[in-house]
């Protein structure tokens, strides 16, 4: 039981527990490499592994209409074309990154400007009173009082035992009779 790796039991390291492998290999150290015991062959795999190292003049690639297509889903292809055209359009005056990056701050900008006003309204005109029973209550705490200051003892809103889960039903403007 205990040889087997249980569910939570994983090492806590980026590599899992496994030692970290180097992809230059063994000719990383510049000494190995010019000591006698480096081969012509592995100076040659060396050679082409620095080569290949180098990026082609059209990478890193644009990501292709197809991609784009096969990857995302329709709804969030009709979302994010305004934002690519937007980006298109001002690339060329302001380059390309900072275009890319209004592109990235502008919808999530409005998304949270959106989310506060929802949040405002609902707060605002569909507070909990004696009319419903939904709706946020807002509740006022007492204020602080200390001693010494002007306004100690501080005397609280609710004196009466009917005052207490009133919900507005005393400042009512109808049904008086």
């Amino acid at each position: 039981m205990s040889d087997q790796v249980s569910k939570y039991n994983y090492p806590s390291s980026q590599t899992g527990g496994v030692k970290p492998l180097s992809i230059r290999g063994i000719f990383e150290d510049e000494r190995r490499r010019l000591s006698e015991e480096f081969t012509d062959e592995e100076r040659a795999w060396r050679k082409q592994w620095l080569k290949d190292q180098v990026l082609s003049p059209n990478e890193p690639r644009p990501e292709s209409e197809e991609w784009i297509r096969e990857v995302r889903n329709p709804i969030r292809r009709f979302l994010s074309k305004p934002w690519q055209l937007l980006e298109s359009s001002t690339a060329p005056v302001i380059g390309k990154t900072v275009a890319a990056h209004v592109r990235y701050i502008i919808p999530k900008t409005i998304v949270i400007l959106a989310a506060t006003y929802v949040t405002w309204y609902h707060l605002k005109y569909n507070q909990n009173d004696w009319t419903r029973c939904y709706g946020v209550t807002v509740t006022m705490p007492k204020p602080r009082a200390f001693p010494g200051d002007t306004n100690f003892p501080a005397q609280a809103e609710k004196v009466e035992p009917n005052d207490f889960c009133d919900r507005g039903f005393k400042d009512r403007k109808v049904f008086l009779d």
